[in-house]
This record gives structure tokens, sequence and C-alpha cells, in this order.
């Protein structure tokens, strides 16, 4: 499916968006009947915060689904400034760019999350390490 965007739209409903990429199995192209759709967003947090106020920003799904005429039932949107670093990288990896307020801003964001595959071991293993931690801990 070819993604048509109201982007003037999405520029004016949310104007701290700085970029908006498309990832996961829509990126990627192995997509199933219920496959959902992954977004990742960069805000300018500073104007966000002079613009929205309270849960405000929940808002911000609506109108994604609404300028790219998806229901937005069916999107998860990941803000960049706040996921793991594991996260990022997928998003490097497989991220089909939307939008890029500056030219070079998704360039920059995949040079710096791109990890390598030694990284990627080490945090699955540090991870795996803490749930069996908290398995025991739990009697479990």
């Amino acid at each position: 499916m070819e993604l048509q965007i109201d982007l003037g739209r999405l520029l004016q409903e949310i104007p701290y968006l700085k970029m908006l990429i498309l990832f996961g199995s829509r990126a990627r192209g192995d997509t199933h009947p219920n496959s959902d759709w992954d977004f990742a967003v960069l805000y300018d947090e500073e104007l966000r915060r002079k613009t929205v106020e309270g849960f405000g920003w929940f808002r911000d799904i609506g109108i994604i689904g609404d300028c790219l005429n998806l229901n937005s039932d069916n999107i998860d949107v990941v803000e960049i400034q706040r996921c793991s670093e594991l996260m990022a990288h997928h998003i490097a990896q497989d991220g089909k760019l939307i939008y890029e307020q500056d030219p070079g801003l998704f360039d920059e964001f995949k040079k710096n999350s791109l990890l390598s595959q030694n990284k990627i071991d080490d945090i699955i293993n540090k991870s795996r390490t803490r749930v069996y931690q908290f398995l025991r801990e739990q009697g479990l």
C-alpha cells in the first residue's frame, strides 16, 4: 500500500514534528493481514511543551492517522527521544523516511543509531540476565 500523506495538514496540526519514519513490517515489506503501522517521531521538545497542554500529545496518533488516511487504532508511535537504543537501531535499520524538517536529519539519526552485532548481542544478553534474575527473585 502506497502511503498518501497530507503533509501540510500534518505540519499544521503537529508543528513540533521534526521527523516521521515508517518502520517495522510495513517498511520491510513483510506484512500479514493483521499488521499494524509503526511510526517513529522526532519532536522539537521545546516547541512541543509550548504547544501541547496536559495529555494533549495523545492526539498525535489520531492526527498521523488522519493525515495518512489510516485507522489510528492500527498505528503505534515511538518517540525517538524516549526509545531504547535497540529500538532506535531497528528504526534506523528498517525505517523509511516520510518527513524530515532538515535535510540530512534521518541520515544523522541512522549514523548515530545503527549498532554493531556485538553491541546488539550484549544488550540482549544483559536483558536476558535481568529477566532471569527477576524470575529467581520471584521464586519462579
